[in-house]
Protein backbone atom coordinates (compact mmCIF):
# COMPACT_ATOMS: atom_id res chain seq x y z
CA UNK A 1 0.00 0.00 0.00
CA UNK A 2 1.50 3.04 -1.06
CA UNK A 3 2.32 6.47 1.42
CA UNK A 4 -0.85 8.16 0.72
CA UNK A 5 -2.81 6.00 2.71
CA UNK A 6 -0.62 6.77 5.87
CA UNK A 7 -2.94 9.20 8.29
CA UNK A 8 -1.35 10.78 11.24
CA UNK A 9 -2.05 11.98 14.85
CA UNK A 10 -0.31 14.03 17.13
CA UNK A 11 -0.99 13.63 20.34
CA UNK A 12 0.03 16.30 22.94
CA UNK A 13 -0.23 14.88 26.67
CA UNK A 14 0.96 15.63 30.10
CA UNK A 15 4.38 14.08 29.73
CA UNK A 16 4.83 13.21 26.13
CA UNK A 17 3.87 14.43 22.53
CA UNK A 18 3.83 11.54 20.00
CA UNK A 19 3.64 11.53 16.35
CA UNK A 20 1.87 8.04 15.22
CA UNK A 21 1.85 7.49 11.49
CA UNK A 22 -1.03 4.83 10.66
CA UNK A 23 -1.63 2.28 7.45
CA UNK A 24 -5.18 0.68 7.63
CA UNK A 25 -5.24 -3.21 8.35
CA UNK A 26 -6.45 -5.60 5.68
CA UNK A 27 -9.78 -5.87 6.71
CA UNK A 28 -9.84 -1.59 7.02
CA UNK A 29 -11.59 -1.78 10.76
CA UNK A 30 -8.38 -0.68 12.53
CA UNK A 31 -5.12 0.64 12.06
CA UNK A 32 -1.27 -0.74 12.44
CA UNK A 33 1.59 1.48 13.63
CA UNK A 34 4.05 2.29 10.76
CA UNK A 35 6.00 5.51 12.19
CA UNK A 36 6.07 6.53 16.07
CA UNK A 37 7.80 9.22 17.48
CA UNK A 38 8.02 10.81 20.77
CA UNK A 39 9.56 14.15 22.90
CA UNK A 40 8.95 13.76 26.49
CA UNK A 41 8.04 16.98 26.86
CA UNK A 42 6.61 17.26 30.20
CA UNK A 43 3.90 19.74 29.50
CA UNK A 44 2.71 19.55 33.20
CA UNK A 45 5.73 20.64 35.02
CA UNK A 46 5.65 23.59 33.18
CA UNK A 47 2.19 24.59 34.60
CA UNK A 48 2.38 27.41 37.24
CA UNK A 49 -0.77 28.55 38.86
CA UNK A 50 -2.72 26.80 36.50
CA UNK A 51 -1.23 28.71 33.78
CA UNK A 52 1.45 27.25 31.32
CA UNK A 53 4.62 29.18 31.13
CA UNK A 54 6.18 30.70 27.92
CA UNK A 55 8.78 27.97 28.23
CA UNK A 56 6.31 25.18 28.25
CA UNK A 57 4.33 26.71 25.04
CA UNK A 58 7.67 26.94 23.20
CA UNK A 59 8.70 23.39 24.11
CA UNK A 60 5.29 22.39 22.05
CA UNK A 61 5.18 24.59 19.75
CA UNK A 62 9.08 23.40 18.81
CA UNK A 63 7.72 19.63 18.84
CA UNK A 64 4.90 20.25 16.39
CA UNK A 65 7.38 22.09 13.91
CA UNK A 66 9.42 19.34 13.92
CA UNK A 67 6.78 16.74 13.37
CA UNK A 68 5.14 19.20 10.93
CA UNK A 69 8.71 18.70 8.94
CA UNK A 70 8.30 14.92 9.18
CA UNK A 71 4.56 15.01 7.61
CA UNK A 72 6.06 17.41 5.21
CA UNK A 73 8.93 15.24 3.93
CA UNK A 74 6.77 12.17 3.91
CA UNK A 75 3.77 13.97 1.70
CA UNK A 76 1.08 13.41 4.82
CA UNK A 77 -2.04 15.80 3.81
CA UNK A 78 -3.99 13.22 6.45
CA UNK A 79 -3.50 14.73 10.01
CA UNK A 80 -5.50 15.40 12.92
CA UNK A 81 -3.90 16.71 16.62
CA UNK A 82 -5.53 17.08 19.97
CA UNK A 83 -3.84 17.66 23.22
CA UNK A 84 -5.08 16.46 26.54
CA UNK A 85 -4.87 17.24 30.53
CA UNK A 86 -1.73 19.62 30.19
CA UNK A 87 -3.16 22.09 28.07
CA UNK A 88 -6.87 21.33 29.04
CA UNK A 89 -6.06 21.99 32.44
CA UNK A 90 -4.55 25.50 31.71
CA UNK A 91 -5.81 28.57 32.04
CA UNK A 92 -4.07 30.45 28.76
CA UNK A 93 -5.17 27.06 26.73
CA UNK A 94 -6.89 29.01 24.00
CA UNK A 95 -3.19 31.03 23.37
CA UNK A 96 -1.21 27.83 23.85
CA UNK A 97 -3.09 26.66 20.82
CA UNK A 98 -2.86 29.90 19.02
CA UNK A 99 0.69 29.97 19.52
CA UNK A 100 1.40 26.29 18.28
CA UNK A 101 -1.19 26.79 15.22
CA UNK A 102 0.91 30.28 14.39
CA UNK A 103 4.80 28.67 14.87
CA UNK A 104 4.05 25.15 13.54
CA UNK A 105 0.70 25.68 10.94
CA UNK A 106 -1.09 22.41 12.68
CA UNK A 107 -4.21 23.28 13.81
CA UNK A 108 -4.86 21.39 17.51
CA UNK A 109 -7.82 20.28 19.10
CA UNK A 110 -8.78 20.34 22.59
CA UNK A 111 -10.50 16.99 23.90
CA UNK A 112 -12.45 17.02 27.00
CA UNK A 113 -11.84 14.43 30.21
CA UNK A 114 -15.22 12.55 28.24
CA UNK A 115 -14.22 12.86 24.84
CA UNK A 116 -10.78 11.34 26.10
CA UNK A 117 -12.44 8.34 27.97
CA UNK A 118 -14.30 7.61 24.60
CA UNK A 119 -11.65 7.79 22.50
CA UNK A 120 -9.87 5.46 24.78
CA UNK A 121 -12.63 3.03 24.52
CA UNK A 122 -12.74 3.09 21.47
CA UNK A 123 -9.32 2.27 20.44
CA UNK A 124 -9.56 -0.32 22.57
CA UNK A 125 -12.02 -1.83 20.81
CA UNK A 126 -10.22 -1.64 17.42
CA UNK A 127 -7.22 -3.68 19.42
CA UNK A 128 -9.19 -6.26 21.50
CA UNK A 129 -12.67 -6.22 20.12
CA UNK A 130 -15.62 -5.05 22.09
CA UNK A 131 -17.14 -6.19 25.22
CA UNK A 132 -20.25 -6.85 27.08
CA UNK A 133 -19.66 -4.86 30.66
CA UNK A 134 -16.66 -3.18 32.71
CA UNK A 135 -13.96 -0.38 32.81
CA UNK A 136 -11.15 1.30 30.60
CA UNK A 137 -8.72 2.66 32.78
CA UNK A 138 -6.14 5.48 31.68
CA UNK A 139 -3.37 7.09 33.38
CA UNK A 140 -1.70 10.00 31.46
CA UNK A 141 0.53 12.78 32.97
CA UNK A 142 -1.94 14.98 34.21
CA UNK A 143 -5.63 13.07 34.04
CA UNK A 144 -6.96 9.57 34.85
CA UNK A 145 -9.98 8.55 33.02
CA UNK A 146 -12.24 5.88 34.44
CA UNK A 147 -14.41 4.66 31.61
CA UNK A 148 -17.52 2.59 31.80
CA UNK A 149 -19.25 0.04 29.87
CA UNK A 150 -22.29 -1.20 30.27
CA UNK A 151 -23.82 -3.63 27.54
CA UNK A 152 -21.21 -3.38 25.18
CA UNK A 153 -21.77 0.40 24.94
CA UNK A 154 -19.75 3.23 26.04
CA UNK A 155 -21.83 4.74 28.96
CA UNK A 156 -19.65 7.91 30.68
CA UNK A 157 -16.38 8.55 31.63
CA UNK A 158 -15.13 9.85 35.38
CA UNK A 159 -11.77 12.31 34.78
CA UNK A 160 -10.08 13.01 37.27
CA UNK A 161 -7.22 16.25 37.17
CA UNK A 162 -4.28 14.45 38.37
CA UNK A 163 -2.39 11.78 36.78
CA UNK A 164 1.56 10.19 37.30
CA UNK A 165 3.95 13.30 36.48
CA UNK A 166 1.54 16.16 38.14
CA UNK A 167 1.18 13.86 41.34
CA UNK A 168 5.45 13.64 40.90
CA UNK A 169 5.56 17.28 40.87
CA UNK A 170 3.38 17.97 43.92
CA UNK A 171 4.67 15.31 46.35
CA UNK A 172 8.36 14.47 45.37
CA UNK A 173 11.42 15.91 45.78
CA UNK A 174 13.84 13.86 44.36
CA UNK A 175 13.50 11.22 42.00
CA UNK A 176 11.52 8.54 43.28
CA UNK A 177 8.98 9.15 46.27
CA UNK A 178 10.09 7.87 49.44
CA UNK A 179 8.12 6.05 51.74
CA UNK A 180 6.56 9.40 53.40
CA UNK A 181 6.07 10.88 50.14
CA UNK A 182 4.14 7.20 49.22
CA UNK A 183 1.71 7.69 51.89
CA UNK A 184 1.02 11.45 50.82
CA UNK A 185 0.21 10.50 47.46
CA UNK A 186 -1.71 7.43 48.18
CA UNK A 187 -3.61 9.46 51.01
CA UNK A 188 -4.09 12.22 48.61
CA UNK A 189 -5.89 9.42 45.34
CA UNK A 190 -8.13 8.28 47.79
CA UNK A 191 -9.42 11.50 48.43
CA UNK A 192 -9.47 12.36 45.23
CA UNK A 193 -11.84 9.33 44.15
CA UNK A 194 -14.31 10.19 46.82
CA UNK A 195 -14.56 13.71 45.19
CA UNK A 196 -15.04 11.98 41.73
CA UNK A 197 -16.88 8.92 42.35
CA UNK A 198 -16.05 6.34 40.05
CA UNK A 199 -18.73 4.84 37.84
CA UNK A 200 -20.13 1.61 38.75
CA UNK A 201 -20.78 -1.66 37.04
CA UNK A 202 -21.93 -4.99 38.14
CA UNK A 203 -18.60 -6.57 36.07
CA UNK A 204 -15.58 -6.01 37.50
CA UNK A 205 -13.69 -6.38 34.24
CA UNK A 206 -10.70 -3.97 33.53
CA UNK A 207 -8.99 -2.90 31.05
CA UNK A 208 -5.95 -0.93 30.76
CA UNK A 209 -4.55 1.89 28.02
CA UNK A 210 -1.74 4.81 27.57
CA UNK A 211 1.69 4.72 28.56
CA UNK A 212 1.65 3.98 32.30
CA UNK A 213 -0.23 0.98 32.10
CA UNK A 214 1.79 0.12 29.56
CA UNK A 215 4.63 -0.16 31.00
CA UNK A 216 3.78 -1.90 34.10
CA UNK A 217 2.53 -4.98 31.77
CA UNK A 218 6.12 -4.81 30.31
CA UNK A 219 8.01 -4.58 33.99
CA UNK A 220 5.93 -7.32 35.08
CA UNK A 221 6.35 -9.60 32.03
CA UNK A 222 10.13 -8.71 32.67
CA UNK A 223 10.38 -9.45 36.19
CA UNK A 224 8.22 -12.15 36.83
CA UNK A 225 9.97 -13.57 33.32
CA UNK A 226 6.13 -14.47 32.21
CA UNK A 227 5.43 -14.56 28.36
CA UNK A 228 3.17 -11.74 27.29
CA UNK A 229 2.63 -8.49 28.75
CA UNK A 230 -1.19 -8.18 27.63
CA UNK A 231 -1.85 -9.23 31.80
CA UNK A 232 -1.10 -8.14 35.05
CA UNK A 233 -3.03 -8.14 38.71
CA UNK A 234 -3.81 -5.72 41.00
CA UNK A 235 -1.23 -8.30 43.23
CA UNK A 236 1.74 -7.57 40.29
CA UNK A 237 1.37 -3.97 40.51
CA UNK A 238 1.63 -3.84 44.54
CA UNK A 239 4.24 -5.92 44.74
CA UNK A 240 6.30 -3.71 41.49
CA UNK A 241 5.24 -0.48 43.87
CA UNK A 242 6.90 -2.39 46.95
CA UNK A 243 9.73 -2.83 44.73
CA UNK A 244 10.03 0.93 43.58
CA UNK A 245 9.58 1.92 47.35
CA UNK A 246 12.42 0.14 48.86
CA UNK A 247 14.74 0.71 45.55
CA UNK A 248 15.42 -2.58 45.35
CA UNK A 249 18.01 -2.64 42.68
CA UNK A 250 17.71 -5.69 40.27
CA UNK A 251 13.98 -4.25 39.57
CA UNK A 252 15.38 -0.56 39.00
CA UNK A 253 17.83 -1.79 36.87
CA UNK A 254 14.97 -3.88 34.93
CA UNK A 255 12.74 -0.17 34.59
CA UNK A 256 16.29 1.56 33.08
CA UNK A 257 16.31 -1.34 30.47
CA UNK A 258 12.46 -1.57 29.61
CA UNK A 259 11.00 2.04 30.42
CA UNK A 260 13.79 4.75 31.56
CA UNK A 261 12.11 7.93 30.61
CA UNK A 262 8.85 6.95 33.08
CA UNK A 263 11.82 5.87 36.11
CA UNK A 264 10.14 9.09 38.02
CA UNK A 265 6.67 9.09 37.15
CA UNK A 266 6.11 5.39 37.65
CA UNK A 267 4.96 4.69 40.84
CA UNK A 268 2.56 7.75 40.91
CA UNK A 269 0.83 6.05 38.44
CA UNK A 270 0.77 2.98 39.55
CA UNK A 271 -0.52 4.36 43.23
CA UNK A 272 -3.63 5.66 40.86
CA UNK A 273 -3.95 2.31 39.44
CA UNK A 274 -4.12 0.58 42.63
CA UNK A 275 -6.19 2.83 43.97
CA UNK A 276 -8.37 2.66 40.95
CA UNK A 277 -8.69 -1.18 40.92
CA UNK A 278 -9.25 -1.51 44.44
CA UNK A 279 -12.17 0.91 44.81
CA UNK A 280 -13.96 -0.92 41.43
CA UNK A 281 -13.10 -4.42 43.59
CA UNK A 282 -10.74 -5.38 40.54
CA UNK A 283 -8.38 -7.85 40.44
CA UNK A 284 -7.18 -8.18 37.11
CA UNK A 285 -6.46 -6.03 34.24
CA UNK A 286 -5.99 -6.50 30.38
CA UNK A 287 -3.62 -3.95 28.54
CA UNK A 288 -4.23 -3.06 25.17
CA UNK A 289 -1.62 -1.76 22.84
CA UNK A 290 -4.22 0.51 21.12
CA UNK A 291 -5.59 3.74 23.43
CA UNK A 292 -6.82 7.46 22.65
CA UNK A 293 -4.94 8.20 19.79
CA UNK A 294 -6.59 5.10 18.06
CA UNK A 295 -9.93 5.91 19.26
CA UNK A 296 -9.51 9.35 18.05
CA UNK A 297 -8.52 8.86 14.44
CA UNK A 298 -11.43 6.24 13.86
CA UNK A 299 -14.01 9.07 15.33
CA UNK A 300 -12.65 10.90 12.63
CA UNK A 301 -12.18 9.07 10.14
CA UNK A 302 -16.18 8.33 10.64
CA UNK A 303 -16.91 12.13 10.66
CA UNK A 304 -15.60 12.32 7.13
Amino acid sequence: MSKDYLSGVIDIGSNTIRLNLYRPTKNAEGFKTVVSKKTFAGLASYLIDEKMTESGIQKASKTLKKFKRILDDLEIDECYAFATAAIRNASNAQEILKNIEKESGIRVELVSGQDEGYFSYLGLCLDLGPFEEGYVIDIGGGSTEVTLVRKGEYISTSSIPEGSLSLHRAFVKDLIPTVEEYRLIKSYVVELLERYPLPLAASNQAFGVGGTIRAVGNLAQEINQKEGNGQTTLAEIEDLSLRFLTHDSSSLKTVLKVTPERLHTQLPGMIILQEVMKTLSCFDLTISQNGVREGYLFNKQKEV
